[in-house]
């Protein structure tokens, strides 16, 4: 009988402590995984003002992700990005990723006046073949947006990144890195294209591309 009830006591209570609410785990939120590290150069909703860090609101999800995957895995330089990837899950950075793409991109054109004779020279340019038969708009669009492409065959995604309205410091130093082969990732059109290009062509791309 003694036994008959602490049997029955112990399912009493193993039948309160699994009636208990399961305390959930807490959302991970951008906040949670410490988006000021981000936001010292891309600010909170990653439109910099500061001329030498890209805009990123707005940029195409599979754009950022791939980017930041390959500076967590070090396939791609930059000193500042590939330290603040390796101090995040990949997971995280999916997060990150996500919420920077929601993003309102900047309404206005990074510059207000530009010089009508060099943008004018910087569109003829971009619209012209570099290499291969293929021209800068072939990838990046007829109006720089760039695009993310699945293809149906592999569900492989290529995204190439939006360049419209970014600061001129920042895509001069891209580009001239590019020129000087100082950039070894990225399709190999891009860094033979750069390679074409003068001092004087990357002002001109330079100037179109800001003013979009």
């Amino acid at each position: 009988m003694k036994n008959s009830n602490v049997f029955g006591l112990m399912g009493l209570l193993a039948f309160a402590v699994s009636s208990l609410p399961v305390k959930a785990e807490p959302a991970i939120t951008p906040d949670s995984i410490h988006i000021q590290r981000c936001s010292a150069c891309h600010y909170f909703d990653g439109k910099s003002t500061d001329p030498q860090f890209p805009n990123i609101a707005g940029q195409y999800e599979a754009y950022l992700n791939k980017a930041l995957k390959q500076y967590k895995e070090n396939q791609r330089e930059s000193e500042a990005m590939e330290l603040i990837a390796s101090l995040h899950k990949q997971q995280e950075l999916v997060i990150l990723a996500n919420y920077y793409a929601k993003q309102k991109p900047a309404d206005t054109p990074s510059i207000a006046a530009p010089d009508l004779s060099l943008k004018e020279r910087g569109e003829r340019l971009y619209k012209s073949e570099r290499v291969y038969g293929i021209a800068c708009a072939d990838c990046h669009g007829p109006d720089a947006r760039g695009y993310v492409r699945t293809s149906p065959r592999t569900t492989a995604s290529r995204a190439i990144p939006s360049l419209a309205g970014q600061r001129p410091p920042y895509l001069k130093a891209v580009m001239e890195k590019y020129r000087e082969g100082g950039i070894n990732s990225g399709m190999c059109a891009m860094r033979k294209a750069s390679k074409t290009l003068s001092p004087h062509d990357v002002d001109a791309l330079v100037e179109f591309l800001s003013s979009r």
